[in-house]
């Protein structure tokens, strides 16, 4: 008899929640042990360990809490992501809420994203559909970096995906859990309580001035004075960050409220943080449950999902999360801060028992799909599915590519009422050099881009300056000067073909991207008026420039026939230079390799996107392989220096190598792998950008973080001591573009990709 094959096991997964943990009095703590007790049910014990967040308090942590972060120590986050890589961990599970990270609107747990190489799933406890700039930048810092992002209800999906532009696909509904419980009449607990006799109507959680309470003690004399057996039970400790800001002042202010009223026989205040007893007897010997917050942003409430489990009449403020789970008549939606309307909907659950056990009963059947056991496989589902999704990527063998926030600081301290000044001494701007076309369009780009992704409106500003330098550089011919002087003039100078170029792509991006304002259409005007000027250049990176403004403009207006064809001009320009030059062992478009090469093959990638010529697709990988084969070494980008760059049949520059070639490199491997569908593209665009992160022939970093400067350059004896525009700007165009590709190209097919 055979023997029957047993199937291969699987590998028991180890997470690592970085949230609040308790014994702190957190919601989120809360939520945090029992999602992770959940999944040692199935997983077996230690499989859940903690990265906890510290409020400047000390707590008697478990073992199971193996690094701590105080909440407003930078160097606590990338310590900690220090100690998760390190570690046996498979997957991390974040708890995000905006104030328990330090910094501005909880800004510092990017620092620990940008440093961890573990998996991240985000669980997101607060969707603003209204944020601050501050909180939008934050939050799409914090999604960009995340595998997969969970929310609880509908609602933050539609928000999600309408006003923060984040991919259906890499958001995931889970319920918030609640324990298993069976529906037991509310007397059984009243015994326990010394309540028999009382109708009990609870609020519960932490307290705050968002949460309304004084509108149910406004409303309770009318139903107390018809029903004296009403009791009304706030359980609850103040909110520690309201208690540590505050005091006590608001219960205070509920106390005497009661007192006013008349009603403090009627109304228990029980200050304490219960444990899961404790609070099953409150909840359980309750006839109503109300939840009255003040915030209708309030996404997710762990009040409103205990009191569905435990089979709970709710009434309740129309919030967004009420909003969507009452709105089958689950429940009843009383007005915010509407004292009569509370009123009546006390009143009539308190004299219609049919109709109050029927929405107990509705509540109950909803409550039953979201007990812990349940909620728990489906997070044990999706951190299964991520892993397997990283072990299976080339990226890294597996590891996870990590990148810095975006800062802006340094572009601001380059940029003056006039322009940006090219160039700078250690870092402090120096007006004896030039105001540059080139530098402007090429910020124009990076804020456009920016602003597209984070919708932060301070940025609107810089964009208007850069563009208003271009508009005053461009002359009747429509060529546009390059250099203004320090006294405003332009001083004589050439026609530069690469000025024209670089400036058609700021055009062409404000014009994609900001179609709808001001300035976009001002810069479609521009655009039109200036491609005449294509048919007379012959410089390939002035063409390849032109080709990425061309393909921006038309991403928004496909239907400009002489766009169109100004872009299959030049294509058709770069693909008859590859052909006059290009030989076995040299593919390439010269007999020479200078600066920002890789603009060329990213031109022809371009033209095969919108005009879906197969020869400007395999043209531009060929260039493209060339160009990674001569420059990647040994796993990291060893690029052409221009101290004599590198001329066909002589030897390549080792030095000064330039921040513009690492970030075009970054960029076109990116639109490689968009087009071709070659994952590899991906990883190498991953190491060009990390040239600038120490990834190179020294080992040294040219970006410095904490003031968002670029070194110029990297010499034999380290970076540049300088840090002028072009380097910086080459930079966060190369990041823009690996968090555009995070946020849209990793979870969209390619031809989404390509309207992104």
């Amino acid at each position: 008899m055979l023997a029957t094959p047993f199937a291969q096991p699987k590998k028991r997964l180890r997470i690592a929640f970085v949230s609040s943990c308790l014994p702190r009095k957190c919601g989120i703590a809360t939520f945090s042990a029992s999602l992770s007790q959940a999944l040692e049910v199935t997983l077996g014990s230690g499989a859940a360990s903690f990265v906890a967040l510290n409020n400047n308090q000390c707590y008697d942590y478990p073992p199971s809490v193996f690094c701590e972060i105080e909440r407003d120590n930078p160097a606590d986050y990338c310590r900690a992501a220090e100690m998760v890589n390190a570690s046996a961990v498979d997957v991390v599970s974040l708890q995000h809420e905006f104030g328990l990270f330090g910094g501005p609107d909880g800004i510092y747990i990017a620092d620990f994203l940008n440093h961890v190489k573990k998996p991240v799933v985000t669980t997101l406890h607060t969707v603003l559909p209204e944020p601050s700039p501050g909180q939008n930048k934050a939050f799409i810092e914090v999604t960009a970096f995340s595998r997969a992002l969970v929310v609880m209800n509908q609602t933050a999906i539609n928000i999600m995906t309408d006003k923060y532009h984040i991919p259906r696909e890499k958001i995931h509904l889970i319920p918030h859990g609640v324990p298993e419980s069976f529906f037991i009449d509310p007397s059984y607990y009243k015994h326990f309580l010394q309540l028999n006799g009382r109708f009990v109507i609870l609020t519960f959680g932490f307290l705050s001035p968002n949460k309304g309470i004084e509108v149910v003690l406004q409303a309770l004399p009318e139903v107390i004075a018809k029903h004296p057996e009403t009791i009304y039970i706030v359980l609850g400790i103040t909110h520690p960050e309201v208690k540590r800001n505050f005091g006590e002042e608001y219960r205070e202010s509920l106390i005497e409220l009661a007192e006013r009223n008349g009603i403090t026989d009627h109304v228990l205040f029980i200050n304490d943080f219960v444990d899961d007893l404790a609070l099953n007897r409150y909840l359980g010997a309750a006839d109503v449950v109300i939840c009255p917050y003040h915030s209708e942003t309030q996404i997710t409430s762990g009040v409103l999902s205990n009191a569905l489990g435990k089979g709970k009449a709710v009434i309740s403020t129309p919030y967004l999360h009420a909003r969507e789970v009452l709105a089958d008549g689950s429940g009843i939606l009383v007005n915010f801060k509407d004292t009569v309307g509370m009123a009546d909907a006390i009143l009539y659950l308190l004299e219609n028992r049919e109709e109050r056990l029927a929405l107990a009963g509705k509540a109950y059947l909803l409550g039953r799909q979201m007990g812990w056991a349940g909620i728990s496989h489906q997070y044990l589902a999706l951190f299964e599915n991520v892993v397997a999704r990283t072990s299976k990527s080339s990226s890294a063998q597996g590891l996870i590519h990590t990148l810095p926030g975006v800062n802006l600081n340094y572009l601001k301290v380059l940029t003056d009422d006039t322009g940006i000044v090219q160039h700078t001494l250690y870092g402090v701007p120096d007006y004896s050099h030039c105001y540059s076309a080139d530098d402007a369009a090429r910020a124009l780009v990076a804020c456009v881009h920016y602003f597209s992704l984070f919708r932060d409106e301070s940025v609107l500003g810089l964009v208007d300056r850069y563009l208003a330098f271009i508009v005053h550089a461009r002359q009747e011919d429509g060529w546009f000067y390059n250099y203004m002087n320090y006294q405003k003039d332009f001083p004589p100078q050439e026609i530069s073909q690469d000025t024209f170029g670089r400036c058609l792509w700021g055009l062409g991006t404000v014009a994609r991207l900001l179609h709808k304002r001001d300035q976009g259409m001002l810069a479609a005007e521009l655009l039109e008026a200036s491609l005449p000027v294509l048919d007379r250049l012959w410089y390939t990176r002035a063409q390849a420039y032109s080709a990425c403004g061309l393909a921006a403009y038309l991403l928004r207006y496909p239907q400009s026939d002489t766009a169109k064809e100004g872009l299959r001009l030049i294509a058709d320009r770069l693909l008859m230079r590859y052909r006059e030059n290009a030989t076995a062992d040299w593919p390439w478009f010269e007999d020479f390799l200078t600066y920002d090469n890789a603009r060329l093959p990213q031109a022809l990638l371009l033209g095969y996107r919108h005009l879906a010529e197969p020869v400007y697709l395999e043209t531009a990988l060929n260039a493209l392989d060339f160009l990674i084969d001569i420059q990647y070494n040994e796993g990291f980008f060893d690029i052409i220096g221009n101290q004599g760059w590198y001329i066909k049949g002589g030897e390549k520059a080792l030095f000064c190598q330039q921040p513009l070639d690492a970030g075009s490199l970054t960029e076109t491997c990116l639109l490689a792998a968009m087009q071709s569908g070659q994952e590899k593209y991906l990883d190498l665009a991953y190491a060009a950008f990390q040239w600038y992160l120490g990834r190179n022939r020294l080992g040294a970093p040219l970006y410095h973080p904490d003031t968002g400067a670029c070194s110029d350059g990297l010499a034999p004896e380290g970076p540049s001591k300088n840090k002028g525009a072009e380097a910086t700007i080459s930079f966060l165009l190369a990041l823009v573009a690996l968090y555009r590709w995070e946020m849209l190209g990793r979870f969209n097919s390619r031809e989404q990709c390509v309207k992104q």
